[in-house]
C-alpha cells in the first residue's frame, strides 16, 4: 500500500511539474504574439493586429492576464481608427456641406407646420400649388435625407403601380406598388381621378438614376396598371429630377459622415470611461 501511495505521489508530481511548464511555454509563446501585435500597431498595420488579436483569444483561452493586454492593443486600435475617422470626416464635412448649399439654392422648402414634422426640399419647377392637374414626375428629398420620386396622374382611371423610364433601347423601371399600399393614393373629384405613387428611397432610384444618366435625351414614362398610359418627360422635370438626385447623394454623404463623427466619439469615449473604473 505505501508503494502505491508513494507512485501516485511520484506521478502526481510529475503532472504537476509537466503542466507547469507547458503553461510556461504557452506563455512564452503567447508573448511572441503579443510582440508582433504591438509591432503591428507601431506599422499601423490595424487591420492585421485586429486579425492576430482575434486569433489569440482563441489560441490562449485560460491565459487571462495575456488576453488582458491582448484587449488593451484593441482598445488603441479602436482609439487609432476612431481618430482617424474624426480626422477624415472633419476635412471633408465642410467641402460637402458647402456643395448641398450650393444645390440647395434651386429648392423651395416646403413644410406644413400642423400637419408635418419633416420639411421638404421641392426644386423650383416643381412647386405643389404650380403641378396640382399636370401629368408629371416629381422628386423631393426632405430633411431626413430620404429620396421621394412621385409618379402623379390625373385622367380616367388606370390605376398603375409601376412607372418605366426609357430612351432608345434603354430603360428603367420602379418598385411595383399595390393599390392597397399607403404609397399608393387614388381619389375622384368632381369626375377627374388622381392616382399618386410615392417610391422612396431606394425604390424609385433606378428610375431617377436613369433620367439623371440621360437627361439630355429624350425620355418615354409608361405608366403600368390596368392600363398603361404613356407620355414624354418635359426638359424641366428631367432638370428637377437631376438636380434633386444629385442633392440627395451628398446630403446622404453628409448625413453618414455625421453619423461616422458620432459613432467614432462613442467608442472614444467608452474606452475612456471603461479606463477610468
Amino acid at each position: 500500500m505505501k508503494d502505491i501511495k508513494r507512485i501516485s505521489f511520484f506521478i502526481s508530481i510529475f503532472i504537476l511539474l509537466i503542466s507547469c511548464n507547458s503553461r510556461e511555454k504557452l506563455e512564452k509563446q503567447a508573448d511572441i504574439r503579443l510582440k508582433h501585435i504591438e509591432q503591428l500597431i507601431d506599422k499601423n498595420s490595424l487591420n492585421s493586429a485586429k486579425v492576430q488579436i482575434d486569433s489569440f483569444h482563441i489560441l490562449f483561452p485560460r491565459l487571462v492576464n495575456k488576453r488582458r493586454i491582448a484587449a488593451a492593443f484593441e482598445d488603441t486600435i479602436t482609439r487609432r481608427e476612431s481618430s482617424r475617422t474624426l480626422a477624415y470626416c472633419d476635412s471633408i464635412l465642410p467641402f460637402k456641406q458647402r456643395e448641398v448649399d450650393s444645390i440647395q439654392r434651386n429648392f423651395r422648402f416646403e413644410k406644413d407646420k400642423i400637419y408635418q414634422e419633416t420639411g421638404n426640399f421641392i426644386y423650383k419647377t416643381q412647386k405643389t400649388e404650380n403641378n396640382a392637374t399636370r401629368i408629371y414626375l416629381k422628386a423631393y428629398v426632405d430633411e431626413n435625407a430620404d429620396f421621394f420620386l412621385i409618379s402623379n396622374y390625373c385622367g380616367p382611371k388606370i390605376e398603375h403601380t409601376s412607372i418605366e423610364v426609357s430612351s432608345k433601347q434603354l430603360f428603367a423601371q420602379s418598385d411595383t406598388i399595390d393599390t392597397s399600399d399607403p404609397d399608393y393614393h387614388s381619389f375622384t373629384d368632381g369626375g377627374q381621378r388622381w392616382e399618386v405613387l410615392t417610391f422612396k428611397n431606394e425604390a424609385g432610384k433606378t428610375v431617377a438614376a436613369f433620367i439623371t444618366q440621360y437627361a439630355s435625351s429624350q425620355i418615354k414614362v409608361t405608366l403600368h396598371g390596368k392600363r398603361n398610359y404613356v407620355y414624354y418627360l418635359a426638359d424641366s422635370d428631367k432638370k428637377a429630377i437631376t438636380e434633386t438626385y444629385h442633392l440627395w447623394i451628398v446630403k446622404k454623404d453628409v448625413s453618414q459622415l455625421h453619423k461616422e463623427i458620432k459613432r467614432a466619439i462613442a467608442k472614444i469615449e467608452r474606452i475612456k470611461n471603461e479606463k477610468s473604473i
